[in-house]
């Protein structure tokens, strides 16, 4: 009896896993099915099924044209290298007589926030400055928006196709073109869309073979550097991502100070957007050159890679004050806009371990020209 009952219980068993594996089979075949059906609606809708497939985010692509090289295989530096803005600052450059009130008051003056160097277009910082480069083929723009007095290269300036200025309230960028020979800095820069203009408030033009002096300085060995940018140029206002690749700046940069400078310049500048009116020493001038002190280890501070770069660029050629107002900053090459995606690993602080102090910078007297000329 037991016998018999353990072969219905092994009959029952086998009936059982049949019947699941009848079940299987055909779930598995519904599903193939209705995967089939769902793929045929999809892939070849007719007008009776409508297909709503989700957005593709566009991805940008805005035709970057890359940086240049020299004949050497180096990034492509702007100017005669015996210019003011490339001539490095000798190691018994002079100080100013005012070097620890200025230092101090860049350091604890109204804006100066950590009292150091900021780096603008680090992060998700919108404040950094893009950088294009024309080419032959690109259109031809009579940018609108300038006085009668602009430089006649405005008329007709090549911008590469889809090209935008930063998004902050300067609205700058920097178009180089080789080929004409200059490099362009416009200030409020917009392309209408709808009718394919541009305008800025600003634009300085500056010849690239030239010392990069602006004509009203009275030193300018091209008349055809002209402006309404007081002396800064295109060139040098903004850090480029491939100098600090390839590990030299290789000029000095224009910063700009959070404390209010005074309404007063020294060379290069020609003029000064600062409103203090007083003769404070402490308060700079626009144009004031200072560099890191040639006796400090960077290799030693600890620095990000680029800020490194960036710090011995600092310490080799030196920073001038160009603009006054807002936050202590150089501005990096701002890569978002350009389409490339954020591409900087520095922080806006990275410099921040060098505060303005005599202990870690110099400051220049006022109008030295390291290059003697």
């Amino acid at each position: 009896m037991l016998a018999e009952r353990s072969g219905e219980t092994a009959r029952s068993d086998g009936s059982h896993r049949k019947r699941r594996r009848f079940w299987l089979v055909a779930l598995a075949v519904a599903l193939t099915a209705a995967l089939i059906v769902t793929l045929s609606f999809v892939l070849f809708p007719d007008s009776k099924t409508p297909v709503t497939l989700p957005p593709v985010k566009p991805t940008p692509n805005h035709g970057y044209q890359t940086a240049p090289t020299d004949a050497t295989g180096q990034p492509y530096r702007a100017f005669e290298p015996n210019s003011w803005w490339n001539t490095p600052v000798p190691l018994n450059a002079p100080h100013n007589p005012y070097e620890t009130q200025i230092l101090d008051y860049l350091r604890t003056g109204p804006e100066s926030r950590q009292g150091c160097l900021r780096l603008a277009g680090a992060d998700h910082n919108p404040w950094g400055q893009p950088v294009y480069w024309a080419k032959p083929g690109d259109t031809r723009y009579n940018v609108s928006g300038l006085p009668p007095s602009r430089p006649p290269e405005l008329s007709a300036l090549r911008i590469p196709a889809k090209a935008e200025a930063a998004n902050n309230s300067d609205g700058s960028m920097t178009v180089y073109d080789i080929k004409a020979g200059y490099v362009t800095l416009l200030t409020d820069a917009k392309h209408d869309l709808r009718t394919d203009t541009w305008s800025a408030s600003g634009a300085t033009v500056t010849y690239l073979d030239s010392n990069g002096l602006i004509e009203a300085t009275g030193k300018s060995d091209d008349p055809r550097n002209r402006g309404s940018h007081r002396g800064n140029n295109g060139a040098t206002s903004v850090v480029r991502l491939d100098t600090v690749k390839a590990g030299d700046v290789g000029s000095v940069v224009k910063v700009a100070s959070g404390p209010e400078l005074a309404n007063k310049w020294v060379f290069p500048m020609t003029g000064s957007d600062g409103d203090y009116l007083g003769d404070d020493p402490a308060i700079p001038p626009e144009g004031l050159r200072l560099r890191i002190k040639p006796e400090v280890n960077l290799n030693r501070m600890g620095l990000h890679p680029q800020a490194l770069v960036i710090a011995k660029g600092l310490q080799e050629y030196g920073m001038y004050l160009g603009d006054s107002g807002g936050t202590t900053a150089l501005k990096l090459e701002n890569t978002v806009k350009e389409g490339r995606g954020q591409l900087w690993d520095v922080t806006a602080e990275d410099l921040c371990g060098l505060p303005f102090t005599p202990q870690y910078w110099d400051v220049l007297p006022g109008g030295y020209d390291p290059s003697g000329n």
